[in-house]
């Protein structure tokens, strides 16, 4: 009995994931990532107007979003799930309601709050449905290049290979800087190439140990052909992905030639009911 207790201490010490000495390499590599590359993640704090068809009034709210700066110049992309709150009311609505009614959203404020605390009012200047992207670019030149995550720097990680994800906590924290050491899941290469991951983070950086960049982590959603059946198996239906660099790049380059989107039209002021206490002007003589 005590030989095969022995014989199984040795297996597990022979793991790499298991091994203390192992496992507290992989620690000091995930810090190191971390510090340098905190200052590339960003907080994206804005305000959207939801407007729903036959409804003539409007939602406003405010929100705030992990964004990964990916140019000097200040280009920023996020997950456009967190920033358009019309793609979950439609995905509520067919589920619980078996309503196909399309919600639309406009951003019309938004700024990004740096490591330092530092505020730049910035545009939306592409979405991208099928890939759950967004991009916003500062509305005036930034005086200063700021740190930025080199997407061509890629790395194609494996099934169960770690990676870290960093992303930026509410205001609840401060919007502190958080960090996790997460598994390949699953590499799925159809419709494009994609990597599952355990962590419910979104518009984030994923790295492999040795420094390299996975990609941005998105949410995947079922196909709008699926089910309402299929819909509420969120475990199945509702994954976050990682895409990998050379996806995002693409859509960036893009992004950086874009012109900002447009902001929403108000209506025009009503006219007051009450009199005016305005004299008539004087007739001429």
């Amino acid at each position: 009995m005590k030989t095969r207790v022995w014989v199984w201490a040795v297996v597990l010490l022979a793991v790499p994931g298991l091994h203390p000495a192992c496992r507290c390499a992989a620690l000091e590599d995930a810090r190191k990532i971390i510090e340098a590359n905190k200052q590339a993640v960003v907080t994206v704090q804005f305000v959207v107007e939801t407007s729903f068809p036959g409804e003539s009034e409007k939602e406003e709210s405010k929100g705030s979003a992990t964004g990964t700066v990916i140019d000097p110049s200040g280009l920023v992309v996020a997950s456009l799930s967190e920033l358009d709150p019309a793609r979950g009311y439609a995905d509520f609505m067919f589920v619980f309601e078996g309503s196909g009614r399309k919600p639309q959203s406009n951003i019309t404020d938004a700024k990004i709050r740096t490591d330092d605390g530092t505020e730049i009012p910035v545009d939306v200047v592409l979405r991208d449905q099928d890939l759950d992207l967004v991009f916003l670019r500062p509305k005036n030149p930034v005086a200063k290049a700021l740190p930025f995550i080199d997407l061509s720097q890629e790395s194609a990680p494996q099934v169960l290979d770690e990676v870290v994800v960093l992303w930026r906590l509410g205001q609840v924290a401060n919007r502190a800087l958080a960090a996790d050491i997460a598994r390949i899941q699953a590499v799925v290469t159809r419709p494009r190439l994609s990597y599952a991951i355990d962590v419910q983070a979104l518009g984030c950086p994923a790295f492999t140990l040795d420094g390299k960049v996975v990609g941005i982590s998105v949410l995947r959603r079922s196909p709008q052909g699926a089910s309402r059946d299929e819909m509420f198996s969120f475990s199945n239906n509702w994954l976050t992905m990682i895409l990998p660099c050379s996806t995002v790049a693409k859509a960036a380059q893009q992004a950086k030639q874009a012109k900002p989107e447009k902001a929403p039209q108000t209506a025009p002021a009503k006219p007051s009911a009450q009199p005016s206490s305005a004299k008539p002007p004087a007739k001429a003589k």
